[in-house]
């Protein structure tokens, strides 16, 4: 071993993910937690700032060397690890910030709850990332009932954490704008119903023990969640079927979540407003308690049948030009498909709408003509 210890280092606190720990040792020797990892990794020879820090299942001689270099127990870091809090915990049901074939995929921040990391600037202490708020299923604080944060509120860009010391602690910024996170108490950041906030609390805790658990219930669970994004009617519809819970006229998947349309383990994919949302969903469809959920309901039933078939999806996109799955319509068929559209007497009727629902009733007739084959 040929670097030399540290010699200002915190000790991690308990709940603390490695690589938050990582960051607040590094941010007092103006670093980030990527390039000080890989200093402390090569022997103090270089400085990368690409290295990449595994949460979920460290390299325990990469650990051994992080604890050598800090003066810290190894067994204490090793217990950081995702992998030693959730052993039976299957990786899909991590966050990550798009489909799982995507390169940057894990690059990122988890989101996080102002309040807390407001508690801790109160107490006078280092701010850092609670482990739980990497869950797929965490999307409320349950210490202060607050939906966690992953967009910046002064850039409003999504969130990607960095620390910096000041006043002689460690403190969670915007990476971007270089805004501090915390809760100032303003009336957004509140919870508008707490019912609702109770509920959806209940839910993220039945959740995590079915997934935490053993048994045929964390299958089930991921199989409702699965037919509720999964595509619409059609493998190649880009609106999925919890569309039909959520009973909007017209509604349009948005773009950020489009991704997680097909996907066998949608719900780490997904922004933190839409996961609450996928939480109830599937609470209400299916009904989320201790032993699984429940198939056989008149609900599930039916929106299961509008369920696709997922394969096309759960592929990565073709390189280059690389055509895979089934050829593009030509565009005589399109113009045929027009003119259906133009000729159906909904679409007559709908010229005395207003605009608002004269475009929804035309987005419903291009998705009935685009599903039907042949």
């Amino acid at each position: 071993m040929t670097a030399r210890r540290l010699p200002v280092v915190p000790r991690p606190y308990r709940g603390e993910l490695l690589s938050s720990w990582l960051a607040r040792v590094a941010c007092r020797y103006g670093l980030t937690h990527q390039a000080l990892a890989e200093w402390m990794t090569d022997g103090g020879r270089s400085f990368s700032p690409i290295q990449s820090v595994d949460d979920r299942l460290p390299a325990p001689e990469q650990v051994r060397q992080w604890a050598w270099s800090c003066g810290v127990d190894p067994e204490r870091l090793l217990r950081l690890s995702l992998s030693r809090r959730h052993p039976q915990r299957p990786n899909s049901w991590y966050t990550c910030r798009g489909p799982e074939w995507a390169p940057s995929a894990m690059i990122g921040s988890p989101a996080v709850c102002l309040a807390c990391l407001a508690a801790d600037h109160t107490a006078d202490r280092d701010s850092w990332l609670r482990a739980d708020w990497v869950l797929a299923e965490h999307c409320i604080c349950p210490k202060h009932g607050h939906l966690l944060r992953d967009r910046c509120l002064g850039c409003g860009h999504r969130l990607s954490v960095a620390f910096r010391l000041r006043e002689g602690q460690a403190r969670a910024v915007c990476s971007r704008c270089e805004a501090l996170l915390i809760d100032r108490g303003g009336e957004d950041d509140a919870p508008r119903d707490a019912a609702l906030i109770e509920a959806a609390l209940s839910i993220q805790q039945q959740v995590a023990q079915i997934v935490d658990g053993e048994g045929p219930a964390h299958e089930q669970l991921g199989q409702a969640l699965a037919t509720l994004w999964a595509p619409l009617d059609h493998p190649a519809a880009a609106r999925p079927v919890l569309a039909l819970w959520l009973n909007q006229a017209g509604w349009r998947c948005p773009y950020e979540v489009r991704h997680a349309v097909g996907a066998a383990a949608p719900l780490g994919q997904l922004p933190v407003g839409w996961r609450f949302v996928t939480l109830l969903a599937v609470n209400d469809v299916f009904g989320v308690n201790p032993d699984g959920v429940a198939t056989s309901s008149e609900t599930a039933i039916r929106l299961a049948r509008r369920a696709a078939s997922r394969r096309m999806r759960a592929m990565p996109p073709p390189l280059h030009g690389m055509a895979t799955g089934p050829l593009p319509r030509s565009s005589a068929e399109y113009e045929r498909l027009a003119n259906q559209i133009l000729a159906d007497p909904r679409w007559t009727a709908a010229q005395c709408l207003s605009q608002r629902k004269r475009y929804s009733a035309r987005a419903r007739l291009i998705d009935a003509a685009l599903s039907r084959k042949g």
